[in-house]
């Protein structure tokens, strides 16, 4: 049986912990699809993903809530069309809950990273065939890719 190292225990033996990893990976795709077609992450979608945070509860993951921050004062400080959203918000306010700080801040760490060189090669294709200006972009699928690989990387890699 994988043991996870951090919590000390297998992963076969939280039927909670593997209840939650299939659910939450399931919604961060969920939640990635409708930032891409609409351009809108529904408050039903966080809400889930926050309550998914009860299958495997400890009180320090909500401290995971905090990585919201950085996202709202950024949001507050730019204040532009095309900016970041409440959706992305709330966003990492819910991937912080089931995470918890540590993995959390990994995960925003990881996704906007990708998300930046996403939008660095967009903006550099964009320049080369002649676009000028801005242009937005999802950052749900990206802060959901690094939910994921935060996720894994607090389980040991393991679900089941």
């Amino acid at each position: 049986m994988p043991v996870n190292p951090a919590a000390g225990q297998g992963m076969a033996a939280s039927p909670g912990m593997a209840l939650q990893a299939v659910l939450f990976l399931f919604l961060l795709a969920v939640v990635s699809v409708c930032d891409i077609k609409n351009r809108e992450i529904p408050d039903s979608l966080q809400a889930a993903i926050a309550l998914l945070s009860l299958l495997h509860f400890s009180p320090w993951n909500l401290a995971g809530a905090l990585t919201a921050l950085p996202y709202l004062l950024v949001a507050l400080a730019g204040k532009e069309p095309g900016g970041i959203g409440g959706g992305d918000i709330k966003l990492a306010a819910s991937m912080g809950t089931v995470l918890g700080l540590p993995a959390s801040l990994a995960a925003s760490v990881m996704g906007l990273s990708a998300f930046t060189v996403y939008g660095l090669i967009c903006s550099c294709m964009g320049r080369l065939k002649g676009r000028t200006g801005r242009t937005a972009h999802p950052a749900g699928p990206f802060l959901a890719a690094g939910a994921a690989m935060a996720y894994f990387m607090k389980t040991g890699g393991w679900i089941i």
